[in-house]
């Protein structure tokens, strides 16, 4: 990939080719940055520019035999280790290099994805998905082999805080001691979930979220999306290209949650237990990924009701029949409770993602809901 077909992040682009001109290369480093925002195609365009071999003033050649290796994701010395689960492919001890003729067709159909899009693909489903101690092992092999080409040997880690302790414990070393001419890259999104011996051993790239700004110019560039829905796109994607993505394919792709939420919070408000449990039930049913999903939905209105209510209206990143209900709603999400609500629906996100039941997170999330909507401001 070439840096200008990564979205945004130009100060960082700069930053990183200078440090290449200037062989200011550190062996670790950690691309950290929200989901869909292109922290992983910055590190897949770092390591090509790394390894060209005639490199422009500010940008992969494009031509060269390395660049068109790393374009088909074939180079010998370019290595991926990424989260795997038991699927429709591996049906026992699953690992990254199992799954890398999957993971090379995953990336060249989808220029921007997210995790949930790539255990969809594998057919994982609801599967808990990690890097594994057989991947550290397969990590270390793929070190102790000389450079077949290329004058770094790169190995891309995408999501390192799906680790396990064996995993992580065992690329200590080869993180502290790395062999000459080898490149760790890791791409994450939540330093809190990593070893603090991990993030003491790499160099962090920290990435913020895109603008709206690089948002519409990559729609209308990479898309050929009208600038006018380029630029409501942008407002709903909250800095998320992949996100942009999809919603140029399924421009209503957050409507399956925004019946379901506002019925949510009424049946909160008015205490209904009844009709509650029924949609506990529903959300239940959806699966712990969409849960997950339903969770950062339901923070991303909150956060929307502070900017109504302290902020400017006008500000607001909303759909329609959303901004219609928040105009009601936003008067009982205030300075009195908000913190309150964001910690336990951050408590049940982490919850769904350690496999906890649903129906008990959800029933004992609304029931404090329920108290919190009373506050006064």
């Amino acid at each position: 990939m070439l840096f200008k077909d990564v979205v945004g992040h130009s100060e960082t682009k700069k930053h990183l080719i200078e440090g290449v001109k200037k062989n200011r290369i550190s062996h670790a480093q950690m691309f950290l940055g929200s989901e869909g925002g292109g922290n992983y195609q910055l590190a897949l365009a770092y390591a090509q520019y790394v390894n060209c071999e005639t490199p422009k003033e500010d940008d992969s050649c494009g031509g060269c035999p390395s660049c068109i290796k790393y374009q088909n994701f074939q180079h010998p010395d370019l290595n991926f280790f990424f989260p795997s689960a038991v699927s429709k492919e591996v049906k026992t001890q699953p690992s990254s290099k199992k799954l890398t003729k999957q993971w090379i067709e995953f990336s060249k159909e989808k220029e921007y994805f997210e995790l949930s899009d790539w255990t969809d693909y594998i057919g994982a489903g609801e599967k808990l998905s990690i890097i594994n101690k057989l991947d550290s092992q397969d990590i270390i092999k793929s070190l102790i082999l000389k450079n077949y080409e290329a004058k770094f040997k790169v190995v891309i880690i995408w999501w390192p805080e799906k680790m396990n302790t064996d995993c992580s414990n065992k690329i200590l070393k080869v993180l502290e001691e790395p062999n000459p001419n080898s490149l760790f890259l890791l791409v994450g999104h939540n330093s809190d979930e990593l070893l603090a011996t991990i993030i003491s051993r790499v160099q962090i790239i920290k990435l913020n979220n895109l603008t709206d700004k690089e948002i519409i110019t990559g729609l209308i560039e990479k898309e050929g999306v009208p600038d006018d829905l380029a630029e409501s796109l942008a407002m709903m994607a909250a800095g998320n290209f992949n996100k942009a993505l999809q919603l140029v394919k399924n421009p209503d792709g957050d409507e399956k949650f925004i019946e379901l939420f506002q019925t949510w919070m009424r049946l909160c408000y008015v205490v209904d237990f009844l009709n509650l449990d029924k949609l506990i039930e529903n959300i239940h049913k959806m699966g712990r990924i969409k849960q997950k999903e339903f969770l950062e939905y339901g923070l991303r209105v909150f956060r929307e009701c502070m900017i109504y209510n302290y902020a400017n209206p006008e500000l607001n990143r909303l759909h329609q029949k959303e901004a219609i209900f928040n105009k009601k709603f936003a008067k009982f999400i205030h300075g009195g409770n908000i913190m309150e609500i964001i910690e336990v629906f951050e408590h049940t996100h982490t919850a769904i993602l350690r496999n906890a039941y649903a129906k008990i997170a959800f029933m004992n999330l609304s029931l404090k809901v329920c108290n919190y909507l009373k506050c006064k401001p």
